[in-house]
């Protein structure tokens, strides 16, 4: 690994390998054919991308890939899902990442926001969004290897909200994959979507507003399916309480602190809903990085990296996850604060 001025990362490399027999238990509820495994990444900023860049990599090191059923995800869990439903690999996704590092995605078109707000008093409208967006669909696009739903290895679904005043739930799951996840991370008044031609547009917002970790939309899918197995869904899951670590500054990140307090109220509803269902198994896994107080702060990148590898390697060895009759059964403790 390297580190924000190019350096290397002390990260040996037996610490990097992982020993199968110690997850045991997880890949008997992947493996087992009885069960539909699906995998759900939450979305949340930066560290949601390296929190779910990092338990793809783990999948992909406990040879757990060919067990997917299918990968949802939402905002940032869209973008790293989406990726490795299309074959690309983490380490490829933590090279696009690292390219963000001293840029970061807030590229800001000052001159035009400070223009409209002078001459906001002579009727010119303020932009609907503070971001361009154009470095993040950049890197977005950079980790697809096909273009279209169907093409994917893994069946992809991700989530979006409509931006009218109903606010629906979108499922995407078929058609160009970029537009898709363009809509599922667009955040209301700071990045718009961008349509088939590359270009902004509007009618969608962030898929976060209305199901942060995808769970009601895939065991609602699981039901619609009629499938007869049991569905295993291990998600990952963002929140303010457990990636805050400084008081936010600056008008972007205190909005997306506010929007992530929100969700995380709805959140737990969703949850405990969810876990009511009969026929499903839920794993969650959380990690708690460091945002430094800033929703796009791409300078605590390798340490992240590393924090959600020791916290998931953790969370998803037998000597955490106990199995009664085939279910899961998780104790509060283990969930996100």
């Amino acid at each position: 690994m390297d580190d924000c001025n190019g350096t290397a990362t002390p990260v040996a490399k037996e610490e990097r390998k992982l020993d199968p027999a110690r997850f045991s238990a997880l890949r008997r509820l992947a493996s087992d054919e009885k069960r539909r495994f699906v995998l759900s990444l939450g979305g949340g900023g930066v560290p949601a991308l390296c929190g779910n860049a990092v338990l793809v990599e783990l999948l992909d090191q406990l040879d757990l890939r060919e067990h997917v059923d299918e990968i949802w995800g939402t905002s940032a869990g869209a973008i790293i899902g989406g990726s490795w439903a299309t074959g690309t690999k983490a380490p490829r996704m933590f090279e696009i990442l690292r390219g963000l590092v001293g840029r970061g995605v807030t590229d800001v078109d000052w001159f035009r926001v400070a223009k409209s707000v002078l001459l906001r008093p002579f009727g010119v409208r303020l932009p609907d969004a503070l971001i361009r967006g154009r470095r993040s669909y950049r890197a977005m696009t950079d980790g697809l290897a096909v273009q279209t739903f169907e093409e994917c290895e893994i069946p992809f679904r991700c989530i979006a909200c409509t931006d009218d005043r109903h606010g629906s739930r979108r499922v995407f799951r078929e058609g160009l994959l970029a537009p898709a996840i363009s809509a599922s991370m667009s955040l209301p008044g700071i990045l718009l979507p961008r349509g088939e031609d590359g270009r902004p547009r509007h009618g969608f917002l962030d898929g976060g507003l209305i199901e942060k970790t995808p769970l009601y939309s895939p065991v609602a899918d699981h039901v619609r399916l009629g499938d007869g197995r049991e569905l295993v869904i291990l998600g990952t899951y963002f929140g303010v309480q457990t990636n805050q670590k400084a008081i936010a500054h600056g008008f972007i990140d205190r909005f997306m602190v506010t929007i992530d307090a929100l969700a995380d109220h709805l959140w737990e509803y969703q949850e405990e809903a969810a876990r009511r269902q009969p026929g499903v198994t839920i794993l969650l896994v959380g990690a708690r990085l460091d945002t430094g107080g800033a929703h796009f702060d791409f300078s605590e990148l390798e340490n992240n990296f590393q924090r959600a590898r020791e916290r998931y390697i953790d969370e998803l060895q037998d000597s955490k996850i106990a199995l009664t009759l085939g279910t899961y059964c998780a104790p509060r403790s283990q969930c996100p604060a």
